[in-house]
């Protein structure tokens, strides 16, 4: 039987927004000490809310101003919660959970001595063998095993280190000496991978793909690897991410930050000489108004165009910001939009800004997050999905990009709503959810316990790996289990299988996990608006 008081496995942080989703008759809800058993605090739930999403009819137990440290649980009549910690730093273990599971996803290395940080999934060296391409043996060791299986996505490793750099970046008060180490090597891997992805022409290549099918360890896998094809997007990807590297390692390792500066101006000028580039350039107006883009190429142009303007501050990348500015959303820190990147870039770079572009994209940002807060006040689970394209593949990681797009409102403006938005998806992710668990490995007395990863399945007898954030509730079911175990009909946010064999809705990967660095980091250092300096 599903419980009946959803609350986040993390925990809660003092001086932080506070609830709990109950599926409960009673009226009153009180937070007991888990030690004792005493009551000590009360509050009256809300009225009944019916959530189209999951079907659920529930209410909300607010206990916002409690802000006594310690292990509590909510009981609601006949009804009680999990246990969980109200605590300064709630979210700093798991921060260090994901950085583990990124570093033990690692390809190419050899993780045999690591085991305090990677316990029983210290494997070899695998996957270093050449790769064939256009009739030349190739490198393309190293990097993320980035899904469930062994292939390495160039997309999902940009965004992963994107997400570290800019903890990194905007943050960095947030970590002690030893974990911001941890975390600029981390990124540094992700970005040497990506080096080489980039060929001679400038051109980048989307990533290393394999047709095994066999469930085995990492240096057991003796499938087929090819690279994928070459395209503009990836071109403007790694663009975005190697200028992004190239500023941050300017300071302590010169000679790595020009290598990336030079390999990023190669993939840029490739990318003007593409098609896309030609369309991009012929289109007029400005975005819906909505913010959504129909083709999220308008959003890699954006974000590759400013990330070189930090960089260089050559006038060409300026121009050609202002020209264009109209045309993006500035949202999305993910697959379908990566705008969010962009808007950091452009309102943390020391250069010269324009102030019409500079206030369209602060506008972007608080217009796209109040239609976030109207979704999240229609959600009984608060979350903004109905306003960022409901449950598909990802959906989990859809609603860490919403997170982020909170805390960049709340960064510009200030307001606490944005707050309160970024913290229930937050703790939607981590158990404040329809199905009641945490849906990162590892982490809190219910989670997911057998994700599809090849890795964690090769592991007979083992829990999975930790750390990893999996795909989440997919309304298409597109799996074979997922079809026949899932039933047809079903509310969207309820149609997650907690099964090897629902690849669908079961899926980790690299890119769905970094997030949590970045939304720790900003809680450890909540308060302070990191684009003022305050």
């Amino acid at each position: 039987m599903r419980k009946r008081i959803q609350v986040n496995h993390l925990g809660y942080m003092t001086g932080m927004p506070k609830n709990a989703v109950c599926r409960v008759t009673a009226g009153i809800f009180y937070l007991v000490e888990a030690e004792t058993g005493v009551s000590v605090y009360a509050g009256r739930l809300t009225c009944p809310f019916f959530d189209r999403e999951s079907g659920d009819t529930v209410k909300l137990a607010d206990f916002s101003d409690f802000n006594v440290c310690g292990s509590y649980f909510i009981r609601a009549g006949y009804r009680r919660s999990d246990v969980f910690e109200i605590s300064a730093e709630p979210y700093k273990n798991a921060r260090k959970t994901v950085l583990n599971g990124i570093f033990t996803n690692r390809c190419g290395y050899d993780l045999t001595g690591t085991q305090s940080r990677c316990g029983n999934y210290a494997h070899k060296e695998c996957h270093t063998d050449s790769i064939l391409i256009n009739g030349s043996y190739a490198d393309a060791s190293g990097g993320w095993h980035t899904g469930g299986r062994y292939d390495k996505s160039l997309r999902s490793s940009c965004l992963a280190a994107a997400d570290m750099l800019y903890a990194l970046k905007l943050f960095g008060e947030s970590f002690d000496a030893d974990e911001r180490e941890e975390i600029a090597d981390e990124s540094r891997w992700g970005l040497e991978w990506l080096l080489k992805m980039q060929d001679k022409s400038g051109g980048v290549y989307s990533g290393i793909s394999t047709c095994a099918a066999d469930i085995v360890l990492p240096e057991e896998d003796s499938g087929t690897y090819f690279f994928s094809e070459k395209s503009c997007s990836s071109a403007l990807l790694f663009t975005a991410s190697a200028a992004l590297g190239a500023q941050y390692f300017a300071d302590n390792d010169p000679a790595f930050s020009k290598k990336l500066r030079m390999a990023a101006e190669r993939s840029w000028i490739w990318a003007l000489q593409t098609e896309e580039y030609e369309s991009y350039c012929s289109r007029l107006g400005s975005a819906s108004e909505s913010g959504d883009m129909l083709n999220s190429i308008e959003s890699e142009f954006m974000w590759a165009m400013c990330e070189m303007y930090a960089l260089t501050g050559e006038s060409s990348f300026e121009q050609m910001i202002n020209e264009k500015y109209l045309l993006s959303s500035f949202c999305g820190f993910g697959y379908s939009s990566c705008g969010g990147f962009a808007a950091l870039s452009y309102l943390l770079n020391s250069r010269a800004r324009d102030r019409s572009t500079e206030a369209f994209i602060r506008k972007r940002l608080t217009d796209r997050a109040d239609r976030m807060c109207i979704a999240a006040s229609s959600s009984g689970y608060r979350t903004a999905r109905s306003a960022g394209g409901g449950y598909s593949y990802g959906s989990n990681f859809a609603v860490l990009s919403d997170c982020m797009g909170f805390i960049t409102a709340y960064l510009v403006s200030g307001e606490q709503k944005y707050l309160e938005g970024a913290t229930d998806q937050l703790g939607y992710v981590f158990g404040k959810n329809p199905m009641g668990i945490s849906y990162m490995t590892g982490c809190g007395g219910d989670c997911c316990n057998m994700p599809y990863h090849a890795m964690s399945a090769s592991m007979e007898n083992e829990p999975p790996l930790a750390g990893m954030i999996v795909s989440g509730a997919n309304l298409e079911r597109s799996d074979e289990y997922s079809k026949w175990h899932i039933e047809k009909g079903s509310p969207a946010a309820k149609c997650y299988a907690d099964n090897t064999y629902s690849f669908s809705t079961n899926e980790p990967s690299v890119h769905f996990s970094a997030p949590v660095i970045f939304i720790s980091a900003f809680y450890d250092k909540v308060g302070r608006s990191a684009l003022t300096g305050k």
